[in-house]
């Protein structure tokens, strides 16, 4: 046991990737009943050890002073060390798409625009290891949605469960009660998975509650939602302003999602228990317009499948077959922006193999999605967003620059074969037969796709550390690839057609 007085904003905490997980324990000394946080860490037996440092957050327990617990010696513990900065980040993370300081991360959660105009971004975070483990919401923002500023770990887990995915929504009026603009966090409270805390415990929907721009979160007493089906979560909220209320959709299980609504965000009422073949977990239910003035809803679940159909505040009607929007396995979890004005705004996890490096997963850049009508019916369109589009520079000749590059062009309809390759990867492309694909030179498959056939064949492919992007067809084909290139300087070979390349 190790007896800390805490004086700084940060315990930080020596990680070994690969040694025996340690279950530690937190308390305060006047408790020793009262557990504050449970912890599994690979544990460095001294900070000259370790692959990396998580940085704890403990500035709202500064004064007071903690018993540190494990099964380890007490030098092991002593490891353990204050500090007011952040360690140093894993040096090969992409500069352009959001990856973790270390340690792994999944589903992008609690995607909210803020009243200072940055966009706010939790996410499922295990800070202790390369793969999945115990899930905490880590925290990132960004005002132009290509640099991202880390923050702190905001939710932790607890004895009613580690923390999964959720939603979040900035409550201009007030209607919840906590004031005019608080940031409200919709999570679900995962009971019964492997941590020793919750182990008895059940899946149920929370809440968690920022009066301060999202920099921190407070978990506020009760159930939002009690457990309604085995494994339900992933909570998405939002305001249907027709029938004046506000909705969440609500994952249950197997195929089936439920549908509530709320006059203050805070009770909550079933209207609808609906069935999606193929889809599940994750849900999301947002509203497109077509060029034409047509709009349709669109219910969205994990692996980008989606139904296109209508919405009156209470139910969901799907008008047409089940669709993906994504043209592989890679994009996943994706989540669109609360309170994000004359767009939707999409975050994808891409599910990366790891290739050696101290974090594992990276989030697309920010999507814009549309509707358009295709020879199948209505189809979501996912396509770069506008500051993307707007930080693209041209570059003179046919060599990347060693920081992010686009590759940009359009083949002409009918045209054939053209190939083009590049440090770590190659694109594909015919619109003669209406095919493509994406290879990168890591474990991935190659993402093959379709093309509009008789049309021409824009496309836009991104490369940054670790991740490959391509849009193509405008908006009809996404996909994303792994780039395990140490560099991103080199040649772009072009066969069979014409691209420019821009820095980013």
């Amino acid at each position: 046991m190790l007896s800390l007085s805490i004086s700084a904003d940060y315990l930080l905490i020596p990680v070994k990737n690969g040694a025996p997980r340690r279950l530690l324990t937190l308390f305060p000394a006047s408790d020793r009943e009262h557990k504050l946080y449970e912890l599994e860490v690979p544990l460095a037996a001294c900070a000259g050890e370790a692959d990396w440092v998580v940085p704890f957050p403990v500035k709202k327990h500064r004064g007071e002073t903690l018993l540190l617990c494990g099964p380890v010696p007490d030098e092991a513990l002593a490891a353990v060390a204050q500090g007011n900065e952040r360690p140093p980040a894993a040096p090969d993370r992409p500069l352009l798409h959001y990856a973790p300081e270390n340690g792994w991360m999944n589903d992008p959660n609690g995607l909210v625009r803020l009243a200072d105009g940055s966009l706010q971004m939790c996410y499922q975070f295990h800070p202790f290891g390369l793969e999945w483990g115990p899930m905490h919401w880590g925290s990132a923002r960004s005002r132009d949605l290509l640099h991202w500023e880390t923050g702190d770990i905001v939710l932790f887990p607890d004895e009613l469960g580690t923390v999964f995915s959720g939603g979040g929504f900035r409550d201009g009026k007030g209607d919840a009660g906590y004031g005019p603009g608080a940031l409200l966090c919709y999570y679900t409270s995962a009971g019964g998975t492997d941590a020793p805390w919750s182990r008895d415990g059940v899946f149920t929907q929370r809440l968690a509650v920022s009066r301060d721009g999202g920099r921190t979160l407070e978990k506020r007493p009760g159930l939002l939602l009690p457990n309604l089906a085995e494994g339900n979560r992933d909570p998405k909220v939002f305001y249907h302003e027709e029938s004046g209320a506000y909705v969440m959709a609500l994952y249950l299980s197997g195929n089936d999602f439920g549908v509530f609504r709320s006059p203050d965000l805070v009770h909550w009422e079933q209207t609808q228990q609906l069935t999606l073949p193929e889809l599940w977990e994750c849900p999301d239910l947002f509203r497109l317009t077509a060029e034409d003035g047509t709009e349709k809803w669109i219910f969205w679940a994990a692996d980008g499948y989606y139904f296109a159909g209508s919405f009156d505040g209470f139910r969901f009607t799907p008008e047409q077959p089940m669709r993906r929007a994504y043209a592989n396995k890679v994009p996943y979890a994706a989540q669109t922006a609360a309170n994000e004005a004359g767009r939707v705004l999409s975050v994808a996890w891409l599910r990366l193999p790891n290739a050696g490096r101290h974090y594992t997963g990276v989030m697309a850049v920010p999507a814009e999605l549309a509707l358009a009508r295709d020879a199948e019916g209505w189809a979501v369109r996912v396509r770069p967003c506008r500051e993307l589009l707007g930080a693209l520079r041209p570059i003179g000749g046919s060599r990347a620059p060693a920081s992010p590059w686009a590759l940009r062009g359009t083949l002409p309809a009918g045209s054939g074969r053209a190939v083009f390759t590049f440090p770590g990867g190659r694109l594909t492309l015919d619109p003669a037969t209406g095919t493509g694909e994406l290879a990168g030179e890591g474990e991935l498959p190659p993402a093959a796709f379709s093309l509009p056939k008789d049309a021409p064949a824009d496309f836009l492919l991104t490369a940054d550390c670790a991740v490959f992007e391509l849009y193509a067809a405008n908006g009809a084909v996404y996909a994303a690839m792994e780039n395990v290139s140490p560099v991103l300087a080199g040649d772009v070979r072009a066969e069979g057609g014409e691209a420019g390349l821009f820095s980013l």
